[in-house]
């Protein structure tokens, strides 16, 4: 997942600093995962010129990724308190506290996300992910015999900040039509990176509701009807017993601007049964929404 991240956030603050070479060392830096020297470039860049947002952000984010968390927790702190009305320095900054462990923190980062720009998605998104972590780590400790808390941040996957939009149109105005196609390209690949590991996700808990809402309403496999399929898949995963379901080595081929094919490796593991195949789920546009239109086996590992 890091190399989609720093691939979407080089290209989404390309402009900006074009022509000074510390800010395009930054973008270099973090592009190859050199976090620790990518802070060091970004500081060096701050210096001379410290109103630059979009390079105090890329800072941040490097100072998160190469484990200084303390560092990064005032960067981002800063760039909120010098730009008020951005909700994606918050959302970073929850990445943070809810690795911690501090969810509430977290919560109300997002909260204030939310409220700064309610129209912020992601925001949304990762506020009801943490909400369902806290009700699935409740429901654990209930049925768990010897009461000990478990961690479960870990299975907690925020969505990723793709660029700084809350500054309106005026910031990427600049940018030529080549670069705001790669940035559309990137953000999408994201999109649908999490649309797969939410998927997987769906299916490992169980959550039937979740998990067909993937799919496209008229996706029937090789039944007669979507109905059909729909029934042959709640007797399946709804079977007693635990299931897991790991994805990994997600690729990702473009059949044309609302068509792709994502090919990755699965793991599932039951108490009875497990395997490792490499799948092949396709995805179409179908208004607002990515849905599954397509799944098969390519082969078993």
């Amino acid at each position: 997942m890091r190399i989609y991240l720093a691939l979407i956030l080089c290209l989404a603050f390309g402009i900006a600093g074009r022509a000074a070479g510390s800010y395009s060392e930054l973008q270099r830096l973090i592009e190859q995962e050199r976090f620790a020297d990518a802070a060091v470039s970004g500081e060096q860049f701050l210096n001379g010129r410290p109103e630059h947002v979009h390079a105090a952000f890329l800072t941040a984010y490097a100072y998160q990724m190469s484990a200084q968390q303390d560092k990064a927790i005032e960067k981002y702190r800063q760039i909120i308190a010098d730009n008020p009305k951005l909700p994606e320095p918050r959302n970073n900054l929850a990445m943070i506290y809810l690795a911690r462990g501090d969810y509430d923190r977290a919560s109300q980062l997002l909260v204030q996300a939310i409220n700064t720009h309610t129209s912020y998605a992601t925001a949304y998104e990762n506020l009801s992910r943490i909400y369902k972590g806290i009700a699935s780590e409740a429901y654990r400790r209930a049925v768990n015999e010897s009461g000990e808390p478990s961690r479960y941040s870990h299975n907690i996957e925020l969505a990723a900040i793709t660029r700084l939009e809350s500054l309106g149109p005026e910031s990427s105005s600049e940018e030529p039509e080549a670069e705001k196609d790669l940035i559309v390209t990137a953000n999408l690949k994201t999109l649908l990176i999490e649309r797969v590991k939410g998927w997987a996700q769906a299916w490992s808990e169980k959550n039937f509701d979740a998990y067909t809402s993937f799919y496209s309403s008229e996706h029937r496999a090789n039944l007669p009807t979507h109905a059909a399929w729909v029934d042959y898949r709640r007797k399946r995963i709804q079977r007693p017993g635990r299931i897991n379901i790991e994805v990994s080595d997600i690729q990702i081929k473009w059949l044309g601007e609302n068509q792709a094919i994502i090919d990755f490796k699965q793991a599932f593991d039951s108490p009875g049964y497990s395997d490792r195949v490499v799948k092949r789920l396709g995805f179409s546009r179908l208004g607002s929404e990515w849905k599954i239109t397509e799944e098969r086996v390519l082969s078993v590992l």
